[in-house]
C-alpha cells in the first residue's frame, strides 16, 4: 500500500481506513482512496487474531469476497 501511495503522490492522496469486527476472532479491514486520477480505489483484508496476535491476513478484491472468507471456520 505504501508504494502504492508513493506511485501516486502522497500529497494528492486521502486514505480512509476502516475496521469491522466479524466474530470472536475475525476483522475486515477496508482502506479506500481517490488517486491523482479522480478515480476511487478500494482495497479489503481479512485479519484472523489468536491468542492476541494477528494468526492470519488475507487480501480479498470486494467486500463480499471478504465476508465469505471471514465466515469460514478455521
Amino acid at each position: 500500500m505504501t508504494l502504492q501511495i508513493k506511485k501516486q503522490g502522497a500529497h494528492r492522496v486521502e486514505v480512509r481506513p476502516d475496521f469491522v469486527m466479524v466474530g470472536d476472532d475475525k476483522i475486515i479491514g477496508s482502506t479506500k482512496w481517490l488517486g491523482a486520477d479522480g478515480r476511487r480505489h478500494e482495497r479489503f483484508q481479512v485479519v484472523t487474531i489468536r491468542d492476541g496476535k494477528i494468526a492470519d491476513l488475507q487480501g480479498c478484491s470486494s467486500r463480499r469476497e471478504a465476508e465469505r472468507f471471514a465466515r469460514r471456520r478455521s
